[in-house]
């Protein structure tokens, strides 16, 4: 079972704990007796917001990637026309 620990030492890391750089998604990384006393919905949610957030976070990593000044001058002489 998870050995409980002070929430005024839980925060600071959990604040800090590393994310990656911005665009590539990290898996969020976790005990499986981490959630011995929390209802099932809590982890079946936050899978799903895991789950839908690396799509989004994909999508924007090749967009941005593709963006050149070039590509922006194109799209905006467009929108003139």
């Amino acid at each position: 079972m998870h050995k409980w620990e002070s929430t005024e030492k839980l925060l600071p890391e959990w604040e800090s704990q590393p994310h990656g750089e911005n665009y590539n998604y990290l898996t969020f990384q976790y005990k499986k007796d981490e959630f011995d006393n929390v209802p099932p919905i809590v982890p079946r949610f936050l899978f799903y917001l895991q789950l839908n957030l690396k799509p989004v976070c994909d999508f924007t990593k090749d967009f941005v990637t593709k963006q050149t000044t070039e590509s922006l001058r194109a799209e905006v002489a467009d929108w003139r026309q």
